[in-house]
């Protein structure tokens, strides 16, 4: 299942606008001055690198990730997908919510920056190394077998190196996010050939495990090396013992949200290899990839409309929500054509892309990718409650979700294995969504809703859009006919 929440571009956003700018107080106030403006376009250029980040991994991992499935097997390729799993909600605790925590500590106090940055690092290396160790623990207690021990090995090291991603805050309240996107694109790129050549060349499970470890070293390593040039390499006498315990005192919370919304993306896979067989979850892990490359689409208009929702919401209350309504509206048809679409040629794809090893991934493919309706949706919704300050509602939301999900794959993976897991991701996404609409006392969600479905306000999208259309290409045409003539 793929982990749905607030993104890290919209944390970014939050963080770094004006005071004045992130009050949902109804009031409508001046255009944003020149100096707001510029903030506002760093905020954009942060969100532009991390969707560049996002994007240029996207097409490049599902093709590496098709030669890996087909080279490796059903079996194989599931059990390391299942440590992958564990080793990513163990993480999601040896994070200790600094992710957010971070940000917040490094915009307070701009001349301890090299002191937070020291101590943040220190705390998650230690609660990597526990959380490494009791990783290792508990898959070899639940699966003895060699392949099992091996995989999580190499897997539970990620939560090691992403110690260091507190880096990652450091350069976005800088408003210099490429130092970190660039060496992770071109080290994740440079291991992409280096992955396919090893598949050509027959490679063992072994030789990929390295490879991905590799990695990781080499990327953190360059990361790193840039920032100890920079400024100060990171200290054991630069840690600030008391700032870390306050900052363990404020970040519990922190953590359980996070656990929370992992586990919310992983307990599928986890619940696959314990009630059903690796195999299985082999073919799940592959439709679900292609399921989940489209969020990308949702993800980047996310990240362009937001500083628009914030100019529109303190300026014109009524412009702004029929901006979020027309928001809905199309998000709601594009997923739907777009579910309709894939769910049709799936027994095309993976075949194509995986091979007939996985043709079960196929049923499994057709009913998962519905779930990209509530996740297109949630990520205008999610928009709305941010703007509003209303972020809980998600947060209760999911963990209603979560309940369900949990229970449904219970009651439908040992009979229908990957199908019932795809059910289950379907129904709990739904969940949250219609959770969210519910919960807003204002009832302004659930109004936005119903009137996604009404014929009248898409018939009128519809001519609107074309209008826009028949205007902005009519205008194109003026414009290069009049160049021609001039240049005649």
């Amino acid at each position: 299942m793929v982990l749905f929440r607030i993104p890290s571009t919209l944390t970014t956003t939050m963080a770094n606008m004006p005071t004045t700018r992130r009050s949902v107080a109804r009031v409508t106030g001046p255009p944003f001055s020149k100096k707001q403006r510029k903030e506002l376009r760093k905020v954009f250029e942060n969100s532009s690198w991390l969707l560049m980040d996002k994007i240029s991994k996207l097409f490049p991992g599902i093709l590496v990730l098709a030669l890996l499935a087909r080279h490796l097997g059903p079996r194989i390729f599931g059990i390391w997908n299942y440590t992958i799993a564990f080793s990513a909600i163990m993480g999601s605790v040896a994070i200790l919510g600094m992710d957010k925590l971070a940000i917040k500590e490094l915009m307070a106090s701009e001349t301890e920056q090299g002191r937070i940055v020291s101590t943040i690092a220190l705390m998650r290396l230690i609660a990597a190394l526990a959380c490494m160790f009791l990783s290792i623990l508990l898959v070899h207690l639940l699966d003895p077998d060699p392949v099992y021990l091996l995989c999580i090995i190499f897997s539970s090291f990620t939560m090691l190196f992403q110690s260091f991603d507190v880096m990652d805050a450091f350069y976005q309240v800088n408003n210099s996010l490429k130092t970190v996107i660039v060496p992770k694109v071109t080290v994740f790129l440079l291991f992409c050939a280096l992955k396919c050549l090893a598949i050509f060349y027959g490679a063992s499970l072994l030789t990929f495990l390295w490879l991905s470890l590799l990695e990781l070293a080499v990327t953190y390593a360059w990361i790193l090396g840039r920032y100890s040039l920079q400024f100060a390499p990171l200290s054991l006498k630069q840690v600030n013992f008391r700032m870390a315990r306050r900052l363990l005192g404020e970040s519990w919370v922190l953590i359980m949200a996070n656990l929370l919304v992992v586990l919310f993306m992983k307990v599928d896979n986890i619940l696959l290899n314990i009630l059903s067989t690796p195999e299985e979850l082999g073919n799940y892990v592959v439709a679900v990839r292609i399921s989940e490359l489209w969020n990308a689409l949702p993800t980047v208009v996310s990240t362009a409309m937001l500083p628009m929702l914030f100019r529109k919401k303190q300026e014109d209350e009524q412009a702004y929500l029929q901006t979020l309504g027309r928001w809905l509206r199309a998000s709601c048809l594009i997923s739907l054509l777009l579910a309709a679409a894939i769910s049709l040629s799936a027994g095309i794809l993976i075949p194509l892309l995986y091979g007939t090893a996985y043709t079960t991934a196929a049923a499994i493919l057709r009913i998962h990718i519905w779930s990209a309706i509530p996740v297109f949706l949630m990520m205008a919704m999610v928009q709305y409650f941010f703007i509003e300050g209303k972020y809980k509602l998600y947060l209760y939301g999911n963990m209603v979700s979560l309940a369900l999900n949990i229970a449904i794959n219970f009651l439908l993976i040992p009979h229908m294995g990957g199908k019932g897991a795809a059910i289950a991701t379907v129904v709990a996404y739904f969940g949250v969504y219609i959770m969210m609409a519910v919960l807003d006392g204002s009832g302004k969600a659930w109004l936005l809703t119903r009137e996604m479905i009404h014929p009248a306000r898409i018939y009128a999208d519809i001519i609107d859009f074309s209008h826009a259309l028949r205007k902005s290409w009519n205008s194109y045409l003026f414009t290069n006919s009049h160049k021609s003539i001039t240049n005649e």
